[in-house]
């Protein structure tokens, strides 16, 4: 080349900038807009949260557009109908539809904020008319596409055959250069206007109104005919082929709150619905069931657009979840109700399923979500979002992603560096993607996504345009649309690579811990919905419908922004509310599937999975009894009464224990502990010392509490630095003082000040136990700091097991590798376990999921405080608990945290059960138990210890059983022998069970 490309191409593209101004043949001020009924003038400034204009307009001129700006993010209604959206990259909206010569009504929706939540001058401060020459704009397009492509090919040869034959082109094209038209011509001149008007003292500018552009275009399109024909004929072939599908990835709430998320839905599915209509060759791709629920209500007759649409596979339903959830902190049952309401919802709205889950922007995958899609019928997952790893690049777009029970799918990612999943149909985003595709030996055919995204917006004219020209111009891939599921169904699936385990995301690990309390209220609710879904099944009442109404608010706080914790203040005050609602909602139900009373009777309850001893506490003081023999009664530091027996209740049993009449009295007999001793160190520290194996728990001591300058290199409320724990600092308790003390349990208070922060742990010790809870109250007024407890075991073990809540998942306690190294804060459920053969320590907790492993320092991280984008984040009052106990038994462990989780407890009032159920072996978790009509009910079990053998389910009344899926299709009929259900079990499945009675 003469000049350097890079000269070339800003040369053509300033040459083609000067023909643009002549496809606008007119532009004319829109007048006559009312708010409230009143005309008013342009501009207008107004100061509401939300404002309408409404205008009228009578057109049969076509190729007209709306070009306005009225101080924000836009819905615009033609005729009541919600048509399409204004916003920085959608600043033109077509009116050609309705240039037919009759009166149409049009009024806008307007806030005062752009895609990303930012405040904009409430200032209605433009509204034009537009006539366009469609066929000279359409020409001029192809034009620029050529320039781009030469701009991005790395093919020096097919660059410099377009430059070429690209500046033959325009070389030959004449604008009117008289320095009048010249200058009315600037402000639609995109290559030079922004220079024109830097300079110290700028000409006066004003766009031209009219303009006859028939030389311009005559000249034009007589070349352009012969330029487009060399291109076509340049021999440079195509090669390989990119899917585009559109698509707006529209978080349910982020820099924003739900509320308005509501209004982005419209604007984007009307703009997508207008573009479908436009262009017969578009698709466009949509996730999240939850937003089709929100635009059925609120915008009806856009919804039935959008399924006509999907009937003729122009519009597709992706994903089957309610929202783009987060995988990690949601329970495994929580992760099956996401795509259970799903594809529930497609299936009956939309008459079909997904076959792909669609998850772009999520922070990591839990290893226990393959077995899950295959269960809710899902053979593919999508996602870029593993390319944002900061250290190791993961080595595969396409391979066999195996779950932890051995289940596969499909696992595709592709890497387009023009705004990832929010692309383009552009040159940059084509050929870019295909090359950075890294499995061209296994399929030639690559997906791109296209459409601003992230606070919606979605596809774009031009996009829609740039298809037509990038379909032929030579030597890029080929071009076509498709949906996710049409594309991933035709991926190989034989002798691709296989990744087994978890998919980690190698940043954003923060989002385990930031938002304590919303995460602490979500699993909360996880645990109290579960509940009442099993009292309502065993007492036979009828408020699973009520109980799905509470899934639906539990689900989408799941979002991938609001429980990660990475979404603005008002999101949380939100969330923090609706879960508050969901479980007082929750206990109403409760009290209302129980209805008898009585004054000597007090009736417990065991929701574990598993047996555990009756230990429980209550607000009353009473003299219980059970088979003739006294609980134990101590009155708590609290104010509360704590009732124990040494005696076992079985998983959901609930037991009649008797009430005396006669007071209760007091025992008083010190505190006696056979299996452990606890030493309470005046830094507040701990050690325990275990009797049964001899040994200390901790090198020294363990639960030390650091805490750390918490500033990540970019993404604030997301990430926690390798680095952190450089500027940790051991906090010392200030005041220690035993506060209970009885038969039952020993109670020490330990306090903590840092600064105007407060930190109060309770060590409570039962009598008969070999754990030491840790009972955490936390007054947090802190920013950018990072708290957390630290364990130095007294254990040698290369790898510790961490709990996925169906399965655990081993990972290396040592740094040999960067992908080791990387993995320095990780994803941990209910507990985790160092152990080596004849010793071992647990550490179990009631709502925490950050966890580390340093050798043999165990960490568990406690309140992540933040500033953006929400700066409170963590502020104020925080209520936990975590344990710590010996246990090289896993077995053991996973019981233990989930008693520890789901405590005996004492109904206000009882009722006879409809059916009494018991399962063997106990290494299975109980999911779920539900009703799916009066005589049907279903179970849902994980086996978590990672055995194999029989299962045995006995229900009382049991006359047919079935196993199906998670979206309870039913696979097939079993056997039932006397009440009983007998099978064969592999390690780590979920089994779920349609019973009838």
């Amino acid at each position: 080349m003469y000049r350097e490309k890079s000269k070339e191409i800003n040369h053509l593209k300033r040459a083609l900038s000067e023909i643009y101004p002549y496809c606008i043949l007119k532009r004319e001020e829109y007048t006559g807009w009312k708010h409230n009924g009143k005309e008013i003038s342009i501009p207008y400034e107004w100061s509401l949260q939300k404002i309408t204009f409404e205008n009228e307009f009578k057109i049969d001129n076509k190729n007209t557009y709306l070009r306005a700006w009225f101080g924000g993010e836009t819905l615009i209604f033609i005729d009541e109908q919600p048509v399409g959206e204004i916003n920085p990259f959608h600043r033109d909206f077509d009116l050609s539809p309705y240039c037919d010569g009759n009166v149409h009504s049009i009024k806008v929706e307007t806030v005062p904020r752009g895609l990303f939540g930012t405040k904009e001058p409430p200032v209605f401060n433009e509204s034009f008319l537009i006539y366009y020459d469609i066929e000279l704009k359409k020409a001029l397009n192809f034009v620029y596409n050529v320039i781009q492509v030469a701009e991005e090919t790395s093919d020096q040869y097919l660059a410099q055959a377009l430059i070429n034959i690209t500046d033959e082109f325009l070389s030959s094209i004449y604008v009117p250069r008289n320095t009048k038209e010249y200058l009315n011509n600037v402000l639609d001149n995109p290559a030079i206007i922004q220079e024109i008007k830097s300079v110290w003292n700028p000409p006066k500018l004003e766009y031209t109104h009219s303009r006859n552009n028939s030389d311009v275009k005559k000249i034009v399109l007589e070349k352009f005919n012969n330029f487009k024909k060399k291109i076509k004929n340049i021999p440079f072939p195509k090669y390989g082929k990119v899917f585009v599908v559109g698509h707006a990835h529209i978080d349910y709430a982020w820099l924003w709150p739900i509320n308005e998320t509501k209004r982005k839905i419209a604007r984007t599915f009307s703009n997508a619905v207008t573009l479908s209509k436009k262009y017969k060759e578009f698709i466009y791709t949509q996730s999240s069931a939850k937003m089709y629920k929100d635009i059925k209500e609120n915008y009806p007759e856009l919804f039935e657009e959008i399924k006509k649409l999907v009937s003729e596979n122009k519009w597709e339903p992706v994903g089957g979840m309610w929202v783009e959830s987060d995988c990690n902190v949601p329970s495994a049952e929580s992760l099956i109700r996401q795509f259970y309401y799903g594809q529930k919802f497609f299936e009956k709205e939309f008459g079909k399923k997904s076959k792909t889950c669609w998850l772009p922007d999520v922070f990591g995958f839990s290893w226990i979500l393959p077995q899950i899609l295959k269960e809710a019928d899902i053979d593919y997952f999508v996602t870029t979002k593993l390319y944002w790893n900061e250290s190791n690049e993961f080595p595969y777009d396409l391979c066999k992603w195996r779950g932890i029970d051995g289940s596969e799918v499909i696992y595709y990612s592709y890497k387009n560096m023009e705004e990832g999943y929010n692309g383009k149909i552009s040159a940059k985003s084509i050929i870019n993607t295909f090359e950075n595709f890294r499995h061209k030996d296994l399929t030639s055919s690559i997906l791109l996504s296209f459409g601003y995204g992230d606070g919606g917006g979605g596809p774009t004219e031009e996009m829609c345009e740039n298809y037509y020209a990038l379909k032929e111009i030579p030597g890029i891939p080929q071009v076509e649309y498709s949906t996710v599921d049409n594309f991933t169904k035709n991926l190989p699936k034989e002798d691709i690579p296989v990744w087994d385990g978890e998919l980690y995301l190698e940043l954003h690990r923060g989002t385990l811990t930031s938002q304590s309390r919303t995460k602490i209220l979500h699993k909360k609710c996880e645990d109290k919905l579960r509940e009442i879904e099993i009292l309502n099944t065993l007492y036979g009442k009828n408020y699973q419908k009520e109980i799905d109404k509470l899934w639906d608010i539990v689900l989408y706080n799941e979002f991938h922004d609001i429980l990660p914790g990475s979404s603005i203040h008002e999101v949380y005050k939100d969330a923090e509310r609706d879960l508050n609602k969901v479980l007082d909602k929750a206990k109403d139900i409760k009290r209302q599937i129980l209805t008898k009373t009585s004054k000597n009777k007090l009736v417990i309850f065991n929701p574990s999975s598993f047996k555990q001893k009756i230990y429980f506490e209550s607000d009353k003081l009473l003299n219980l009894e059970l088979d003739g023999k006294s609980l134990k009664l101590q009155k708590t530091y609290d104010g509360k009464y704590l009732y124990y027996i040494d005696k076992y209740i079985n998983p959901l049993e609930a037991i009649q224990l008797n009430i005396k009449d006669k007071m209760p009295e007091f025992e008083d007999k010190p505190f006696e502990n056979k299996l452990i001793d606890l030493t309470i160190f005046e830094d507040g520290s701990i050690n325990i010392f275990d009797k049964k194996t001899n040994k200390y728990l901790f090198k020294n001591r363990g639960n030390i509490l650091m805490l750390s300058k918490d500033i990540p290199y970019y993404w604030e409320n997301w990430d926690i630095d390798a680095n952190y724990a450089k500027s940790g600092r051991k906090l010392d308790a200030n005041k220690i003082e035993v506060v209970e003390e009885g038969p039952i349990r020993k109670v020490v208070k330990v306090e903590y000040k840092v600064e105007n922060s407060k930190i109060v742990q309770y060590y409570i010790l039962q009598t008969d136990s070999n754990l030491i809870e840790v009972k955490t109250e936390i007054d947090w007024h802190l920013r950018r700091s990072l708290l957390k407890a630290l364990f130095p075991t007294n254990v040698l073990s290369r790898y510790a097991k961490f709990d996925l809540d169906a399965g655990y998942i081993d990972r290396p306690t040592h740094k040999n590798t960067n992908f080791e190294k990387a993995r320095f804060e990780v994803l941990g459920h209910r507990w985790v376990n160092i152990s080596q053969p004849d010793f071992g320590v647990s550490i179990i907790n009631n709502g925490k999921y950050g966890h580390s492993v340093d050798n043999n320092v165990i960490g568990l991280s406690l309140i992540k405080a933040g500033t953006y984008p929400d700066f409170f984040a963590d502020e104020g009052f925080h209520e936990f608990s975590y344990a710590i106990f010996e246990s090289s038994n896993v077995k053991d462990t996973i019981q233990i945290a989930d008693n520890f989780n789901k405590r005996i407890f004492a109904l206000e009032k009882f009722d006879t059960k409809n059916f009494s159920i018991r399962i063997s072996p106990d290494n299975f978790k109980i999911l779920a138990l539900k009703k799916l009509t009066p005589n049907t009910i279903v179970l849902r079990l994980a086996e978590v210890v990672g055995t194999s053998g029989t299962l045995e389910i006995e229900i009382e009344n049991l006359k047919k059983a079935y196993i199906s899926n998670i979206l309870e299709e039913i696979k097939e009929e079993l056997s039932v022998k006397n009440n009983k259900i007998i099978l064969e079990y592999e390690p780590f499945k979920i089994y779920t069970f349609i019973c009838r009675l």
